[in-house]
């Protein structure tokens, strides 16, 4: 299963890829402070000076550089990307539902997981039982709302080419018409971060908070994204950092830009108990089920190495947010509890104890 859901993946990637950018292009890196990128350049007469450029990804990046290695080709797998898809279903692995398949193909299309876009929220949690070799409940991603982060440094350098993103009420609307904005009546002089259709479906724009922010609960507009904005949110950049490459069961596969398991399991973890009562109903126990899903299947995987990092990183860098954290993993179901014990204590990071139950660390922790 992970081979050829891996096998999807680079396939729903590079049909996306090669869609954005076409043949009769050329690629070119641009040095930009310490970093290098890759610029897609073509001939355009509908632009004033006569060439097009677009911003196609960080020169050094492994995946980017090997899509602009193979820029333009097809390759036979290709042909097979839709029984693949089709296999991965019958195997157990969860689907999305058609509206769903749909907002991710149109979010694909038009290039915002290029742009820096990264599905997050309970949609995401459909890509990972591929990665991670499990199969994972389906019933746990099912939501009436999609969620999208955009990472502000990928958005500044699509911003340097001139290149604006398509006006992402008409993404919405290219899927459902009743799709309408909903304004922040805190900041009704912001853009939108919220769009609703007829069915009372969601649609958010998230961010993370950045230094610059002088108003932490401020919408956050961006070039790229003209009449829409960004709504920031605690604990974003740790999940949003690192996001990989995976793909949705819809159709022949849909190629989408999601955060990395081991984030999103201690994010969930976390932003459950930093939201308090006052979340929806249910979501805080859908959430602990998420985390101790992915907690199992990430040491079944053999990833117990990277659940130590970012467990570190959250430990270390969130002082502040300590008391959620405890918090959170004591909610976790023992055994979950007790994968992110032996991970902490087997890599040496804080605050677990070798022969102390890690309930009562906490607990005194707590206290």
């Amino acid at each position: 299963m992970n081979i050829a859901f891996a096998d999807l993946v680079e396939s729903a990637h590079e049909k996306a890829f090669n869609a954005r950018f076409p043949v009769k292009g050329t690629f070119h890196k641009l040095k930009r402070g310490e970093k290098e990128y890759w610029y897609h350049v073509m001939r355009d007469s509908t632009v004033t000076s006569g060439r097009r450029t677009s911003y196609a990804g960080l020169v050094g990046d492994p995946d980017v550089d090997a899509l602009v290695e193979r820029h333009g080709h097809e390759h036979a797998r290709h042909r097979l990307q839709k029984e693949t898809a089709s296999m991965l279903r019958r195997s157990g692995l969860p689907a999305p539902d058609p509206m769903e398949g749909k907002l991710t193909q149109a979010f694909q299309r038009a290039g915002l997981f290029q742009a820096g876009a990264i599905l997050v929220g309970s949609v995401a949690y459909q890509a990972y039982g591929g990665i991670l070799g499990a199969k994972l409940s389906g019933d746990l991603h099912r939501t009436q709302d999609i969620d999208l982060a955009q990472d502000r440094e990928i958005a500044l350098h699509v911003g340097h080419t001139g290149q604006k993103l398509e006006d992402f009420q008409d993404i919405l609307k290219s899927v459902d018409a009743s799709f309408a904005r909903k304004l922040n009546p805190s900041y009704p002089n912001a853009g939108p971060t919220r769009y609703e259709n007829a069915s009372k479906y969601k649609v958010d724009l998230l961010t993370a908070h950045e230094n610059s922010d002088r108003d932490r609960r401020a919408p956050v507009a961006i070039p790229i994204m003209p009449g829409a904005a960004l709504q920031p949110l605690d604990l974003m950049e740790f999940l949003i950092r690192n996001p990989i490459r995976s793909a949705l069961l819809y159709e022949d596969g849909v190629a989408v830009v999601v955060p990395d398991p081991v984030r999103y399991a201690l994010h969930k973890v976390t932003i459950g108990q930093m939201q308090g009562p006052s979340g929806e109903a249910g979501k805080d126990s859908k959430d602990r089920m998420q985390a101790a899903e992915l907690v199992r299947a990430i040491e079944h995987a053999g990833r117990t190495s990277e659940l130590a990092e970012a467990w570190s990183e959250l430990w270390r860098d969130k002082a502040k947010r300590r008391r959620f954290v405890l918090r959170g993993v004591l909610a976790l179901p023992d055994d979950a509890i007790d994968i992110i014990a032996r991970t902490a204590i087997r890599y040496g990071e804080e605050p677990f104890r070798d022969g102390e139950p890690p309930a009562v660390t906490l607990r005194n922790l707590i206290r």
